[in-house]
């Protein structure tokens, strides 16, 4: 992890690549790239793309924040091969979701879209997006 960041500004990173049209899972995505030294070519906005919107804007699946926050931690924790142990990634992800359902009630789009209600300009899903970026860091700080 990139130790000169604090949680303020990787939520503020989070936020501002949100603002500028990326979508939930790129958002995570790319910001946890710049502050968990993730190097992935520049592809962690294309990585991410299809998880925007529960899924290809389905709505029906998993929060695209919840699905960038595991794929950056399966590129920090997870393994390059079978004859690795995959136990961490599988509990950082684990323990990832436990907190993302604590804090948002639910890791499915659409359930989390009713109880938003009516949103201008998706402001809800931003700072959820917000927050999730600030829990990852949290996460990936006790990690190590």
């Amino acid at each position: 992890m990139n130790s000169g960041m604090n949680r303020e500004e990787v939520e503020q990173a989070a936020l501002a690549a949100i603002s500028s049209g990326l979508s939930c899972s790129e958002s995570i995505l790319r910001t946890a790239g710049l502050h968990l030294d993730i190097n992935a070519d520049g592809r962690l906005t294309r990585a991410a793309s299809c998880f925007g919107g529960g899924v290809g804007r389905s709505k029906q699946e998993l929060c695209g924040a919840l699905a960038g926050g595991l794929m950056a931690l399966g590129l920090a924790y997870g393994r390059n091969g079978a004859q690795e142990s995959c136990e961490l990634a599988y509990d950082l992800g684990a323990e990832f979701r436990e907190r993302f359902i604590a804090l948002h009630g639910a890791s499915v789009c659409h359930v989390l879209l009713e109880r938003f209600g009516p949103q201008q300009q998706w402001e809800r899903c931003k700072r959820l997006t917000v927050a999730t970026a600030g829990m990852l860091f949290d996460l990936a700080r006790e990690t190590g």
